[in-house]
């Protein structure tokens, strides 16, 4: 049987079906030819100098991630590369550049340092890169130098230094606190964001110490902490620098008569609390991630089984750039020659991810995370482990408007 379309000429059906097969030629190739080529995926972290521990935490729990989806995303296979940025900007910069530039990396990730977070900030927005900041959170990044392109997955100082206030205040004392920080970029934010919040509830503060990166003998602050017996202390420190702190208050016998609180960093469950152990219970922290938060669970099971020991924030932070890569790549089948159509996939619902219920700020593609109050306590098997006792939700970076 002929079915005829009255008003329509052969050559008009001819060119009307010739049209229809290139826009479906135009839409489907991208699909194809991206299904069988790698997703090369570009990852900056530190794995050398006082992050070492931690940036093979986060390359770990990346790793871990890849391994669980196949490494395949969207039907095509991943292929990771990585890049030690020594914690140093210009060497961050140079990875970067190279991973970009030499590699053809589709996607760019990673960074501990917010010293290394700003410092390549140009170099991804000018490149026009998709690039998730894993961990750097330097505050900036989701303010004056947020970029159209730039995702992160994880806290801005400002939301754990925030929430440390209002807990402090509310929970431990009004009056007598003293702060110790690392002096450096990511060190003052913390202290500073912190102390602004407890002040402008009322809080006091009567000293305020500084400690350069990578100090080894925290003894003459201690021995200045003593003599003021603060009613508490807060305190960032990251790495081995937060280890010796603990351990040397320990030593000092300032654990348990001095309540300490402070960003997650400094009772890291992995790279922290794992290594001193007893020195760190009873301490108290404000963290986006905990081995024990409900949406955990399955992941530290899994961490633990595949690295003896439960995640901390690196290691988590590895895994959720991975659940935040794989929405990005299946938003949009797996092409991602149109960036605007992946921004707007990250930003159309939230995802599900080990840190909890994750939504990427519009006006700035900060993730809105909620932030645990951790305690580190004695579990079942008599293992120091923080466990979450207070949950902020859905805390929002002030953004531009800071």
């Amino acid at each position: 049987m002929t079915i005829r379309f009255p008003g329509l000429s052969r050559r008009a059906l001819l060119a009307g079906g010739a049209a229809a097969a290139t826009t479906r030629l135009l839409s489907a190739p991208a699909l194809a030819q991206s299904a069988g080529n790698p997703l090369k995926i570009g990852m900056v972290t530190s794995l050398s100098g006082p992050f070492t521990a931690l940036g093979e935490s986060m390359r770990a729990g990346l790793q871990l991630f890849l391994k669980e989806n196949d490494r395949r995303l969207a039907g095509r296979p991943v292929e990771l590369i990585t890049e030690d940025d020594q914690a140093k900007p210009d060497e961050g910069v140079r990875k970067f550049r190279k991973l970009i530039g030499q590699d053809n990396v589709d996607i760019v990730c990673g960074v501990i340092s917010s010293a290394v977070a700003l410092a390549v900030r140009d170099v991804v927005a000018d490149a026009k890169a998709l690039t998730f900041i894993s961990a750097g959170s330097a505050n900036d990044l989701a303010r004056k130098a947020a970029s159209p392109l730039v995702f992160r997955p994880t806290k801005t100082n400002w939301m754990l230094g925030h929430t440390a206030g209002l807990w402090a205040f509310e929970k431990i004392s009004k009056k007598g606190c003293i702060t110790i920080g690392a002096d450096y970029a990511a060190g003052r934010e913390y202290v500073g964001d912190f102390a602004a919040t407890y002040r402008q509830q009322g809080g006091q503060i009567t000293k305020q110490l500084w400690s350069p990166l990578g100090t080894p003998d925290f003894g003459p602050l201690l021995t200045t902490v003593a003599a003021e017996q603060p009613d508490f202390i807060y305190s960032f420190f990251a790495g081995s620098d937060a280890v010796r702190l603990l351990q040397q208050m320990k030593e000092y016998r300032l654990q348990g008569r001095i309540k300490l609180i402070g960003g997650g960093a400094l009772y890291d469950q992995e790279d922290v609390v794992n290594v001193v152990k007893d020195a760190a219970i009873g301490g108290l922290n404000t963290c986006n991630q905990s081995p024990t938060a409900p949406s955990s669970t399955a992941f530290s099971a899994a961490y633990r089984e595949a690295r003896g020991s439960l995640p901390g924030e690196m290691g988590t932070a590895g895994y959720v750039t991975g659940q935040a890569i794989k929405a990005a790549v299946e938003g949009v089948q797996g092409d991602l020659s149109n960036k605007d159509k992946v921004k707007e996939a990250l930003l159309a619902k939230p995802i599900d991810t080990v840190f909890g219920p994750m939504t990427f700020d519009p006006r700035n593609n900060q993730a809105i995370l909620d932030i645990y109050v951790n305690e580190v306590k004695k579990d079942a098997a008599g293992n120091a482990v923080n466990e979450v006792i207070h949950t902020y939700k859905a805390i929002k970076d002030p953004g531009p408007s800071a």
